[in-house]
């Protein structure tokens, strides 16, 4: 492809997309350009002549719709002489709309990591939104280089006429973007990052597609917590509040299709979970595709692609599709093959047209199953496909005694977390980047209560408030089968010593137990003498299982070692613990870690729970043999 010297390749590709946009649909403007007589042949004369062509294609790309000024980047070129960039104007005269593709991802690898496009098959999957109704408009709320409005017109047809609009924070991808549609010869409204003006008025048809970015600053705010009802306002840095804000943007009878992280469908931080059960609730959520890892090149975080409806009343079933094994590796980097994403498309399709028809849906053996929605996961309204779709690798016989045949459910359940996990792994092949954080300065470090506050004289076993002890700290989770309890009474005196879920607990004296992470169940319950409750002060900026994850680490254990040497008794203060550092990655890196430590630690508890149950079927086949033989 022609260059300039000394230009980025955003630059050049811009250029490249506004000689191509001005030679097909504007030959008028694009001859006046060969008349133009610059001052000099040098570099002062290119960058006259680049002017003209920028303020061309500016006038031209208004005509079509293009609101924003979409040829900012061309004012970065610099070029060498006017022979330089009248040769590339000729080489743009024998480009049409059909070779715009080409020159696009002639450039794409060139582009910076942050300007990354989304995969093809990925960006045509999401088109799919589309099929099953009325198009009007298509809204991209986070525009990268237009490749999911390019997808939507192929989709829909050239016919559908659709109208096509988007927003971006980054002038770079105001200017490819809007210059890659006008250059296949499409219409585009697209809103920059200082363009004041809103986004165009929804209508019946518009439909979303958005590949947002995951856990940082989110772009679409509101002013208040009240703005995004009927949901929870979402944390500060989640990736929900680019979900809700596409929600928001549907038509009555629209679609959105938006990539999310894993980490979304599952995760432990406390308004998530909330807004789940509320687009479950309300009937937001039609399917949940979990994608291969590794195909976005800004993240290694594992990805999904979901589909999304206005609220309404309904008890249509949700379509779960695990295509985390369907990635291939051609050249090294994991891509979606046209196989795989037809398998998924189909297993859409075949989800829609039972649907429509009223009936059951069986879904695609190995590939998607349908769940009603009262069977979603009650306790974190989990919308992982892998805690719905049993794998098909491996199936348990279910023929002969019952005690077997009830194994398979564990079994299939410890097969699935295995699969999470060794996806999982692959994010922790990374170190931790960015720098350290001192505990105390994001969580506050308190001790139990005093003994003399709630003697084991004073404790009970009658109904109360529980009391975690020291000894119930096992295997990283509160394990208790009669707790002592704490007279009400007693209790709300001690109301700050309470435990809530995603606070860890370490024993302070004594042996060095390996720290605990409370859950829902243990909430409100009372942390006693001889235990310190670390707890984070903004979930949002550190999830307390990657701080839980690090305390329970040999590098974690060793340093709280060190601390309990240091003193006569091996005793640990809240002091110690709040002046420990700790790595301390960007959001981003910080949230993925968490939630592929939690994968690998669902694994383990997958596999013990499997291991109880297999016991018990020995022990209950060992008993019955050997009843049978005293007869």
């Amino acid at each position: 492809m022609p260059t300039l010297g000394g230009s980025s390749p955003a630059e050049n590709l811009a250029l490249l997309l506004a000689l191509t946009f001005l030679h097909t649909r504007y030959p008028d403007s694009w001859a006046a350009l060969f008349e133009q007589d610059p001052p000099d042949f040098g570099a002062r004369g290119a960058k006259w002549l680049i002017e003209r062509i920028a303020a061309a294609a500016d006038e031209a790309s208004r005509q079509c719709g293009a609101h924003s000024d979409v040829i900012g980047v061309l004012r970065g070129l610099t070029p060498n002489s006017v022979s330089e960039v009248r040769r590339t104007m000729t080489q743009c005269a024998a480009f049409a709309p059909a070779d715009v593709q080409r020159i696009v991802d002639s450039y794409e690898t060139a582009l910076s990591p942050e300007a990354f496009f989304t995969p093809r098959a990925v960006a045509t999957l999401m088109a799919t939104a589309l099929r099953d109704s009325p198009v009007e408009s298509v809204y991209d709320p986070y525009v990268r280089g237009g490749e999911l409005l390019t997808a939507a017109v192929d989709t829909a047809g050239k016919s559908a006429r659709l109208r096509l609009h988007g927003a971006t924070p980054k002038a770079q991808a105001l200017s490819i973007a809007g210059l890659n549609l006008l250059a296949r010869g499409e219409n585009v409204n697209l809103r920059g990052p200082f363009d004041q003006a809103g986004p165009e008025p929804r209508t019946s048809g518009t439909f979303v597609l958005a590949n947002p970015p995951f856990n940082i600053e989110s772009w679409p705010d509101r002013d208040s917590d009240a703005d995004w009802h009927p949901f929870p306002a979402p944390p500060a840095r989640s990736t929900f509040r680019w979900l809700l804000h596409c929600v928001e943007r549907l038509g009555e009878n629209g679609r959105a299709a938006i990539i999310m992280p894993n980490s979304a469908a599952a995760s432990g931080n406390r308004r998530e979970r909330e807004i789940r059960r509320c687009l479950v609730a309300l009937s937001v959520v039609e399917a949940v595709i979990a994608l291969p890892p590794g195909l976005f090149a800004d993240t290694d975080a594992a990805t999904s692609l979901w589909f999304l409806r206005r609220p309404r009343s309904s008890d249509q079933p949700i379509l779960f599709v695990d295509a985390a094994n369907r990635g291939t590796y051609p050249h090294g980097q994991p891509i979606l093959d046209d196989g795989a994403a037809a398998d998924i498309g189909r297993a859409w399709q075949l989800f829609l047209a039972d649907r429509d028809a009223g009936q059951p849906h069986r879904g695609v053996p190995g590939l998607s199953v349908a769940v009603a929605k009262e069977d979603i996961q009650p306790e974190h309204h989990s919308l992982n496909p892998a805690e719905y779709l049993p794998s098909q690798g491996w199936q348990p016989s279910t023929q002969g005694d019952d005690r077997r045949a009830k194994l398979q459910l564990p079994y299939l359940r410890s097969f699935d977390r295995r699969r999470a996990a060794d996806i999982a792994s692959a994010a922790l092949s990374k170190p931790p980047r960015g720098g350290t954080v001192r505990i105390g300065s994001v969580c506050e470090v308190k001790a139990g209560y005093s003994y003399s506050r709630l003697p084991a004289k004073k404790r009970s076993s009658e109904p109360g408030i529980p009391i975690v002890l020291p000894r119930h700290l096992r295997h990283g989770r509160i394990v208790v089968d009669e707790p002592s309890t704490a007279p009400p009474a007693v209790a709300a005196a001690l109301h700050q010593y309470q435990l809530r879920a995603g606070d860890i607990l370490c024993v302070r004296t004594g042996a060095l137990t390996p720290p605990a992470l409370i859950g829902p169940n243990e909430t409100g319950w009372l942390a006693s003498t001889n235990l310190l409750r670390i707890r984070v002060l903004d979930p949002d900026a550190i999830d307390p299982y990657y701080l839980y994850a690090y305390l329970r680490s040999s590098a974690g254990t060793e340093r709280m070692k060190t601390l309990a040497r240091s003193t006569a008794a091996s005793y640990v203060t809240a002091e110690n613990i709040a002046g420990l550092v700790i790595p301390f990655p960007p959001p981003d890196q910080l949230r993925s870690l968490a939630e592929a430590l939690r994968t690998l630690d669902q694994e383990v508890t997958a596999a013990q729970d499997l291991a109880i149950e297999v016991t018990k079927a020995r022990d209950a086949a060992a008993d019955l043999l050997f009843a049978r033989g005293t007869q």
